[in-house]
């Protein structure tokens, strides 16, 4: 057994993706409107959520998109404590899986419950934020 381990250091790693959106480029224009769309398979009829470029059930590539609603029921959540550095700024935040009405279900930052008000069951809506650059996200916030 070796007496002298050796050292590692640490060091911050920054990653840039470059993820093509072209095959998907509707979910984020229905987004900044307040919508929340996927894909639904032409072949097998499977709904994704988030929207796929390729049906994940039999592969298909051909698709429509399918308007999944606003309204959502809190499935589960846990409240963040301690955040990762990415988040540090936010403080501790609230995330949820609520089930959409088309009976997906999706995950997403609860925004604007206090805390001790969070429970199962809960009625919720999606909402459209606007992460800069023209980037949109979705979170869900108390019905």
């Amino acid at each position: 057994m070796d007496e002298n381990p050796q050292l590692h250091s640490r060091r911050t790693l920054n990653l840039r993706f470059d993820i093509p959106i072209s095959k998907t480029q509707e979910f984020w224009e229905a987004l900044k409107k307040g919508k929340l769309v996927s894909t639904k398979c032409m072949k097998c009829g499977n709904v994704s959520f988030p929207p796929q470029a390729d049906c994940p059930k039999c592969m298909g590539g051909e698709f429509e998109w399918v308007d999944l609603g606003t309204d959502a029921t809190l499935v589960t959540f846990t409240h963040v404590r301690v955040t990762p550095a990415s988040f540090a700024a936010n403080g501790p935040y609230t995330i949820a899986i609520a089930e959409l009405e088309s009976g997906l279900k999706a995950l997403a930052w609860l925004e604007g419950a206090e805390q001790q008000s969070v429970k199962p069951g809960m009625k919720l809506k999606v909402a459209a934020r606007d992460g800069g650059e023209g980037n949109p996200y979705y979170v869900f916030v108390p019905a």
